[in-house]
């Protein structure tokens, strides 16, 4: 068990006769710092103790003294979530050395009021005073006077009310500020998604800063991005791109002394890059902290990487293969040409099909899906997927060596020219009926800029697809992927097993499909960008028998 702060040091310098009083601070926020709350928090104590002694000196008793041995301040703590209860927080550690026996009966908490110990339900903090009383402690509140240990709170029902009651309101108080809080925020991110606001905090990415009007590149930072995703398109992995980064000595963007592999991956990982801000809230509804995340906002940051780029490394580091259902969910992949393979008769996917080792040709094998379900026109095949494998592992560089160069830009260009015009000219007849309306106010004419204005969110929709798509038909943008194919197969490294998944992964991204010609005894892989690219896999008579 990790040892408190509470148990580090135990005073010993105090009389034994005289109690022990400790004085406990909080505030939950670091700008009370600047402010009154420690000097009001202390000088009370100081004042208590002050008429305390007064009280024993009449009687005959030893002078108390505060003990400041112990580290009793949480300083910028929130207590309604029992932040302050930690084992390595003041209180926490306090409470902690109570149920060991640590703090000698007779001892004195000295807190401004209840709510200073906890802002959590009245439950949590009846539990909480019950282990500070338990241990012979008793817990002063400054603020009232009032005094509370165990034999007054099983005695005094209005003393555990008090208590109880003032836990309620603390709360309660809290549970309101929270929710204002989080409602002045959902305000906030919902101001910079319609474009009311500019920036949801000053704090953005670390590759920009904000001066006070807009957002700016910070340098080397911002070219430091743009070099990460810059040699990944080169096929560098993450952790060799960590220690190229090192080895030059550019300064990180963090707190880190260094590049780790880990903070390449999430910066190749962020739609930051890209311009794209995702907002996110705390969400504590099943009892645990967690983050949710919001759809992301684009435009809410200059770009630093094109967004071609940032679609070829996604393709790179997060191609998907199909979703796995029923016995198989969590079997690793064993189909390299998953979601890919295309029967040649009737167009239809092919599924991998394994009847055992111990049946009747009792080899892995691809068939069509319509055939296996009894609905082709064409009659059941099976090719052994073995085969398959085995000429793409043998054969795999050759098709790189021409890579086709596509017609899709072209016929993407012209798509996106035109639709550029039809939207420029909407946007147009849009400002003159607004202007129309502004001269002459008229429903009919309002609702045609209403009906116009859907019709632009749809058309800047289907903009951003066919920019998308556009993108994906970059040659250039292909040899990027192929170099992350490549390095999937291991190229220039020693043997290893073949990662399916990971090579399937990065099939996915350069070709669109993979007919398996069971006649012919080829596999057909068709280029993304356009173009055909060809390997046997067995002559056709082979096949036949």
């Amino acid at each position: 068990m990790r040892q408190s702060a509470a148990l580090r040091v135990i005073p010993q310098d105090l009389p034994a006769e005289a109690p022990r009083v400790y004085s406990y601070t909080r505030f939950s926020t670091p700008e009370q710092a600047q402010g009154d709350s420690f000097r009001r928090q202390a000088d009370a104590a100081a004042r208590w103790v002050s008429r305390k002694n007064a009280e024993r000196e009449a009687d005959g008793l030893a002078p108390v003294a505060l003990d400041e041995t112990l580290n009793l301040k949480d300083l910028g703590v929130s207590a309604f979530r029992g932040a302050n209860t930690a084992e390595d927080s003041g209180l926490g550690g306090f409470v902690f050395a109570c149920r060991e026996g640590l703090i000698a009966p007779g001892s004195y908490l000295l807190v401004e009021s209840l709510d200073r110990i906890s802002r959590m339900p009245p439950r949590r903090v009846s539990r909480l005073l019950d282990d500070i009383v338990e241990a012979g402690v008793t817990v002063v509140t400054l603020s009232d006077g009032l005094e509370y240990d165990a034999q007054r709170l099983d005695s005094d029902a209005s003393a555990l009310l008090i208590a109880l009651m003032v836990s309620w309101r603390a709360h309660e108080e809290s549970k309101v500020k929270g929710q204002r809080v989080a409602a002045a925020w959902a305000e906030k991110r919902l101001r910079v998604r319609d474009g009311r606001d500019t920036k949801l905090t000053s704090r953005g990415p670390g590759w920009l800063h904000w001066t006070g009007e807009h957002w700016q590149e910070r340098q080397p930072h911002a070219e430091t991005v743009r070099r990460v995703y810059r040699w990944t398109l080169e096929g560098l992995g993450e952790h060799k791109i960590a220690e190229r980064l090192n080895a030059a000595k550019v300064p990180t963007m963090g707190r880190s002394s260094m590049w780790h592999r880990s903070t390449i991956a999430k910066l190749l990982r962020n739609p930051a890059v890209i311009g794209t801000l995702t907002p996110g809230r705390m969400d504590y509804g099943t009892g645990k902290r967690e983050r949710c995340l919001e759809e992301g906002i684009e435009g809410a940051y200059p770009a630093v990487i094109d967004r071609g780029d940032w679609l070829a490394v996604r393709a790179i580091k997060d191609g998907r293969t199909p979703a796995v259902k029923g016995r198989g969910a969590k079997a690793p992949l064993s189909n390299l040409f998953a979601g890919l393979a295309r029967c040649p008769d009737c167009g239809a996917a092919m599924t991998r099909v394994y009847k055992g080792s111990g049946s009747k040709g009792g080899k892995p094998k691809l068939v069509c899906t319509r055939a296996k379900a009894g609905a082709a026109p064409h009659p059941y095949r099976s090719v052994p997927l073995d085969l398959l494998q085995e000429a793409f592992e043998r054969d795999w560089q050759a098709i790189l060596a021409d890579i086709p160069a596509g017609e899709a830009g072209g016929g993407l260009d012209a798509e996106h020219a035109n639709l550029s015009a039809v939207i420029a000219e909407t946007e147009s007849e849009v400002e003159r009926l607004v202007g129309l309306c502004q001269r002459h106010p008229s429903q009919s004419v309002a609702s045609r800029v209403r009906a116009l204005e859907a019709q632009l969110t749809s058309l800047r929709a289907d903009l951003s697809r066919l920019e998308d798509q556009r993108a994906i038909a970059d040659h250039g943008l292909v040899v990027a992927r192929v170099g992350a194919l490549q390095d999937a197969m291991g190229l220039g490294e020693e043997p290893r097993p073949l990662d399916i998944s990971r090579v399937n992964a990065a099939l996915r991204a350069i070709f669109e499909g993979v007919t398996v010609d069971h006649l012919a005894g080829v596999l057909a892989l068709r280029w993304r960008q356009g173009g055909e690219s060809t390997i046997r896999f067995a002559w056709p008579d082979r096949l036949a028998r």
